[in-house]
């Protein structure tokens, strides 16, 4: 074989191997590590865009958007902080002063793919739909999960805690990564829009699940006595922004919203208020919580939609015995300080997560079924290893249980609520109000 033989053969082999690698570098200069879409404030008229880069990115900190369907883009220039115990870094900019119900095209960092949102309307004239759950974890159910939700095409998706299962901890670094990875992959549609998210705070967001003493120690009963004499004497010390940041090092460097103190409220123009509230995992339940829970329920009184969003359970599925009564104190806490101020401000459903089951209370007021009252949903079981609830006839509460992986599809119109609830194969396992007949 001659020497040209031999060179046009190892040409023909390298072609396709140096032809991935240069693929391979473009595909990484396409888009950042991560990237991740809320709101602060008025999502009529803004939207708070991360992304993530890589210590080897040759990334840059602006942002370039325009109303899609123009010609001229607009460039601003983001903030970029420490992605926590990590040489990543995280760039954050707040748009503000957009057009409601309007999509918007953006590019990042000096990465070239095209992305686009769309800001919420006005008013709600059109039908607003959008997902709710919990227990996400970053697994293959999550990827599951995140595509039978998207058949849906949500205006937002909103999760009630325990979102990556770090438990606060740097060696878990990974299972962060892994999650917004799954973002990426899953929450943007085929021709670039980005879901944006909402999302609360739960135990495996924490060390140590709770504020201030641990999940076991207290279901273990040590000092138990002495911690719930204190609560209930308003006497516990409230904690500070550097004891939360301590406490869910991640939680708070990641998300924009909540942020500090760990709680907080979106108005959706005059037609809906999301409240995203912490049931005790760097804040107490009662006291300061529940004050400023009051006082926004006051301001809103006359929302047409009022939904809130957390971790714990007032009404569970899974962690109560026969009969009704709740395994934790948590719940217990939940049930007492923040359910009342629920049923005197006119919420009609409560999203609540933790129990990895499925379910659907009675309507409920002062703890009897009532048709006036609230419908408490979900129990968390969004991406993570289903569980076994106690049955309706076990607990009088539970109108309908399941051993499901669910997602809770939310339309609203005007002062009409629709809620269907599907598993990660898209199986509608329940609906309210009903209208069809469906056995989990």
């Amino acid at each position: 074989m001659t020497k040209a033989m031999n060179r046009f053969l190892r040409l023909q082999l390298l072609t396709p191997i140096l032809f991935f690698l240069f693929a391979l570098q473009a595909s990484a200069q396409t888009s950042p590590a991560g990237l991740f879409l809320t709101w602060q404030n008025d999502p009529t008229s803004t939207m708070t865009i991360d992304w993530h880069t890589k210590a080897e990115d040759q990334a840059i900190d602006l942002l370039h958007f325009r109303e899609k369907g123009t010609n001229s883009w607009t460039s601003l220039t983001s903030l970029a902080f420490d992605f926590p115990f990590s040489d990543r870094k995280i760039h954050r900019l707040e748009l503000t002063g957009l057009k409601p119900d309007v999509n918007y095209e953006f590019r990042v960092g000096g990465f070239s793919r095209v992305f686009y949102f769309r800001t919420m309307p006005k008013t709600n004239d059109r039908p607003i739909r959008f997902v709710a759950g919990g227990d996400t974890s970053q697994g293959e159910m999550f990827r599951k999960m995140n595509q039978a939700a998207m058949h849906y095409n949500p205006d937002f998706i909103v999760w009630g805690g325990d979102l990556a299962y770090a438990n606060g901890k740097k060696e878990n670094i990974a299972a962060w990564y892994q999650w917004f990875e799954g973002i990426m992959r899953d929450l943007v549609t085929e021709d670039g829009r980005v879901i944006p998210l909402v999302v609360g705070i739960g135990n495996h967001d924490v060390i140590n699940h709770h504020y201030p003493a641990s999940e076991s120690n207290i279901n273990k009963g040590i000092g138990m006595p002495a911690f719930i004499a204190k609560v209930k004497r308003g006497e516990m010390e409230e904690p500070t922004d550097e004891m939360r940041l301590e406490k869910a090092p991640f939680f708070y460097r990641l998300f924009a919203f909540p942020g500090q103190p760990g709680y907080g409220v979106i108005d959706f123009g005059n037609y809906l208020s999301l409240f995203i509230l912490d049931s005790s995992h760097s804040n107490l339940i009662s006291g300061s919580q529940t004050n400023w829970l009051q006082e926004r329920l006051e301001e809103r009184k006359d929302i047409a939609n009022i939904i809130p969003v957390y971790h714990k359970p007032a009404y569970p599925s899974g962690r109560v015995q026969p009969g009704g009564n709740r395994n934790q104190f948590w719940s217990q806490e939940v049930h007492t300080h923040w359910v009342p101020l629920f049923e005197e401000y006119g919420v009609r459903v409560a999203l609540e997560n933790d129990d990895h089951t499925y379910k659907r209370s009675y309507p409920l007021l002062r703890d009897n079924i009532d048709p006036r009252g609230i419908v408490y949903l979900g129990d968390g079981s969004w991406g993570v290893e289903k569980k076994k609830p106690k049955s309706p006839e076990e607990v009088w509460y539970l109108r309908k249980s399941a051993e499901e992986n669910s997602a809770i599809i939310a339309t609203l119109q005007g002062s009409h609520q629709h809620f269907l609830m599907i598993n990660e194969n898209g199986k509608i396992i329940d609906e309210y109000p009903e209208t069809i007949k469906v056995t989990p």
